[in-house]
């Protein structure tokens, strides 16, 4: 794999240190503000906790890392590794907790750590990736934009439980698509210059990861933490894969028949995803 392509698996993984700090302060907030975000005055009594602007922060901190990762390597590569995010948020909240990651936790976490980096070895090939024409860019957004408006009504209308796995997975669907639209801005930056601002994936890709942290956020209001963000770390790099595969010329290794390992692999990564996202303590109080 070039060298190149390794860079940017770092800085993903970087990424997915923010995103799991940024994870755990939205759980944490959800605790302070339970009421589902429809009821008025609960979006109000979020923007006025610090707590929410901290993790405002972190997402921020992801962003930022994951466009330089972008940078470096196709979408193929980096958006497997978002899984990473449950391996360093899950321990951190269970000892916000006042617990310890049990066997059955930790083996999940050795799983899904082996089960990425065999997918990391079989994802691409020689690095390409197209960006998306002006038209693609166009139908990708606003069919996005479709999608998550159809999945946050679908869930307002659904029992607890499934309002949250329903939110978490449109919020994995929005950072996955908006990391493909940020691969798509950052080709254009380097070739266009100040031209690719046109484009419409520069500014669908702020729009809908907006949209993302708002209904991840959502989705843990009366929640613990592993369901949902198990969800959204399953959603994310499948949405990005599909677009990267079925409109930015991105392959896995070895065709029809490398797809067979990869999907052990993503068998194995979510068996230790279900291992990992046992069902946590409640936070302590925080008054932020």
């Amino acid at each position: 794999m070039d060298p190149f392509v390794w860079l940017g698996a770092l800085m993903g993984t970087l990424s997915c240190v923010a995103y799991a700090g940024a994870a755990v302060s939205q759980w944490r907030l959800a605790v302070l503000v339970p009421e589902p975000l429809v009821e008025r005055g609960s979006l109000a009594a979020l923007l006025a906790r610090p707590l929410w602007w901290t993790s405002i922060v972190l997402n921020g901190g992801r962003a930022g890392f994951q466009v330089a990762a972008l940078a470096f390597a196709p979408l193929t590569v980096v958006q497997p590794l978002g899984v990473l995010a449950l391996v360093f948020a899950i321990p951190w909240a269970t000892r916000l907790g006042g617990q310890r990651l049990s066997r059955r936790q930790t083996r999940g976490a050795v799983l899904v750590v082996a089960s990425v980096a065999v997918l990391l070895g079989l994802s691409v090939t020689d690095g390409r990736s197209d960006p998306l024409t002006t038209a693609d860019g166009y139908a990708v957004t606003l069919g996005t934009l479709v999608l998550l408006a159809a999945g946050a009504w679908a869930a307002g209308r659904c029992p607890p439980t499934w309002r949250s796995h329903l939110l978490a997975a449109v919020a994995g669907v929005a950072f996955g698509v908006s990391s493909a639209l940020a691969k798509t801005a950052v080709t254009l930056v380097g070739t266009d210059g100040a031209a690719a601002l046109a484009h419409p994936a520069t500014a669908g890709t702020g729009v809908i990861a907006v949209l993302g942290v708002l209904l991840a956020q959502a989705a843990y209001q009366g929640m613990e933490l592993g369901s949902p963000l198990g969800v959204t770390t399953v959603a994310n790099p499948v949405a990005a894969s599909a677009v990267a595969i079925a409109f930015m010329g991105e392959s896995f290794l070895g065709g029809p028949i490398g797809l067979v390992p990869a999907a052990l692999a993503a068998a194995g990564c979510a068996y230790g995803i279900s291992l990992l996202t046992a069902r946590l303590p409640a936070p302590a109080p925080h008054p932020a």
